[in-house]
């Protein structure tokens, strides 16, 4: 199915606020996520993480016709899955292509949550967070916290190592700052395999035109 830029339209399932506010901001600079422009909308599902996973053939149902791609966005936390992230994932993308949208939709479950895709290696974190510092020095407070080991590529509750920087900070949690983050940070720098999945989607789906 071959799609003109102009024509496509994509929907966006999500569990919550943040979520959309996150999705919001990355799709709003193609630029920077090397894909062309793409006409979007977001809906929120009221069972939030569970709603997703249980209930998004239903929610997407009405817009098979009027929209040539969906995603659907949760997190493994909360989402009541007892499987794997990879295997929540593809239970999922199965049941939607026998509803329908067959090689047109695809399902990123984040492990542990949301919070994963803010600790993307770039300076403009600790800015968005309330630091006057460089992303680095946030990483070794955080281990000094006891909260992102030194081998690992992020904190194992990412939830509970931003909550505690922004407290720190004396910075305010709200879903504007996940939209803050995902307009400014650099998307390469993010090593989430669910963030990597998401662009790598986009990517496919919706190349960036080709030069004149």
């Amino acid at each position: 199915m071959n799609h003109r830029h102009k024509d496509v339209r994509l929907f966006v399932l999500v569990a919550d606020q943040d979520m959309e506010q996150a999705i919001r901001g990355l799709l709003g600079r193609p630029e920077f996520l090397e894909i062309g422009p793409v006409s979007f909308e977001v809906g929120r599902h009221p069972r939030r993480d569970s709603g997703c996973r249980t209930g998004a053939v239903e929610y997407l149902r009405p817009f098979l016709n009027s929209y040539s791609h969906a995603i659907v966005v949760f997190d493994l936390d909360g989402s009541g899955s007892h499987r794997s992230r990879i295997d929540t994932q593809c239970e999922l993308e199965i049941e939607l292509g026998r509803n329908g949208w067959e090689n047109r939709a695809k399902v990123i479950v984040i492990e542990p949550e949301l919070e994963a895709w803010v600790w993307a290696a770039s300076d403009k974190v600790p800015e968005v967070l309330g630091w006057e510092t460089r992303y680095g020095e946030v990483r070794r407070w955080l281990r000094n916290q006891g909260l992102w080991p030194l081998e690992q590529d992020k904190p194992p509750d990412p939830k509970e190592a931003m909550e505690r920087v922004m407290r720190t900070a004396r910075s305010r949690k709200s879903p504007r700052k996940f939209f803050e983050l995902a307009s400014v940070i650099d998307v390469a720098g993010c090593q989430d395999p669910a963030f990597g999945e998401f662009l790598g989607t986009l990517q496919e789906w919706f190349p960036p035109h080709p030069r004149q």
